[in-house]
């Protein structure tokens, strides 16, 4: 197939069901996106709680807890980062798991010296006994400075009991988790692994991230980080076979070298598209492949967050505008606090953007409903 630019914006913009005039579930976005990144970072919601309202209809911060806590239908584990994904999918992530469990045991060692292997039956035994509970209640072993900080023992062997998958994360208080036994918060939860071969899993992961991305290029980025699927020497033998199987498409742009590839059965998505504004996550999916972006829409986006104050180009936790399927510009917020109206400290339009009355009555209903998503009153300028 053979796209131009607008056609590749207006697919992806509809693939990751933004500014869509279809009325989306929580459900129904993790069914095609698969995964969200985590970030505990609340200026004005998390980075997945910014992401679900983007798409889902007439979103609260609520909605996402009981999802996780409540209904348990999804759950915290590593994929591309730390995200958040169906339990269904539990038992797909058997090698990550112990992937990140192995890197948690050499970094603890490598960077600090912090020894807690000898901890980790005591640690587990605790939280079988007393879960849930949260680490700032289990005190074991030594703590050791390290350049970002100090990090306790008994920490280290929770953060590895979790990438294990033997104990999850059964309610949080903002970013201070409590932790239980994986079989008491998902007593159903299946942790079998299904893959008889490495070349399957690798098959099944490469696809999946493919789907969360829902339009990808062969070049190495973050998009692309985790187990067997960061270099492109590696990936290149698993898009050959996805597309020999048809499970992924190949797409070219015009105007561009490279080819592109979209997951096939998403080709059965119609476009249904609103002209009307959204205000992006700053780790959302749809922006995970920063140079793809810029390539697509035109647009430079950095998250700035770790940059220095002096530095920054625009400001600390500033967030894209997209319009229809352009991006037209991004916006900054004051940190929200309790039921205080938001408050915005800066808004910037994209050079081409031609500000209008018609685009100042846009960006007044997407802030109104961004108020609304966050459960406060109008918008204070």
């Amino acid at each position: 197939m053979e796209w131009t630019k607008k056609q590749a914006r207006e697919f992806l913009v509809n693939y990751h069901m933004i500014n869509s005039k279809n009325h989306y579930s929580i459900r129904d976005v993790f069914n095609r996106i698969k995964s969200i990144q985590y970030d505990p970072l609340n200026v004005v919601g998390t980075n997945p709680e910014l992401v679900l309202q983007a798409r889902v209809h007439n979103f609260k911060k609520d909605m996402l807890y009981d999802a996780l806590y409540k209904e348990r239908y999804l759950v915290d584990g590593w994929d591309k980062q730390m995200c958040i994904y169906e339990v269904k999918d539990f038992h797909y992530f058997n090698k990550i798991r112990e992937n990140m469990a192995n890197i948690e045991s050499s970094f603890s060692m490598n960077f600090s010296g912090l020894e807690f292997k000898h901890i980790i039956d005591e640690v587990y035994s605790i939280i079988e006994e007393n879960g849930p509970i949260s680490s700032s209640k289990i005190k074991l072993g030594e703590r050791k400075k390290h350049k970002w900080g100090s990090n306790k023992a008994s920490s280290v062997a929770i953060s590895y009991l979790f990438h294990k998958g033997l104990i999850g994360v059964d309610s949080r208080n903002n970013t201070q988790k409590n932790f239980d036994l994986i079989q008491r918060v998902h007593p159903n939860i299946n942790s079998i692994n299904p893959f008889t071969t490495e070349e399957d899993f690798i098959e099944y992961y490469l696809l999946r991230r493919i789907k969360s991305l829902g339009l990808v290029w062969n070049k190495s980025s973050v998009a692309f980080s985790g187990l067997h699927i960061n270099k492109k020497s590696n990936r290149s033998k698993y898009f050959k076979s996805l597309t020999e199987k048809g499970l992924i498409t190949e797409v070219s742009v015009v105007g561009m070298k490279e080819e592109l590839y979209i997951p096939t059965e998403a080709l059965n998505y119609p476009i249904d598209l609103n002209d009307r504004i959204t205000i992006l996550a700053p780790l959302d999916n749809i922006l995970w492949d920063r140079a793809l972006v810029k390539e697509l829409f035109n647009f430079t986006y950095t998250w700035e967050v770790y940059v220095p104050k002096t530095k920054r180009k625009y400001g600390y936790y500033v967030l894209p505008l997209i319009r229809g399927s352009e991006i037209i510009g991004r916006i900054e917020f004051d940190k929200q606090r309790n039921s205080d109206p938001l408050k915005i400290i800066n808004l910037w339009l994209e050079p081409s953007i031609e500000k209008t009355n018609k685009m100042d009555n846009e960006l007044d209903l997407a802030l109104n409903k961004f108020s609304k998503y966050l459960g406060i009153g109008p918008v204070s300028n």
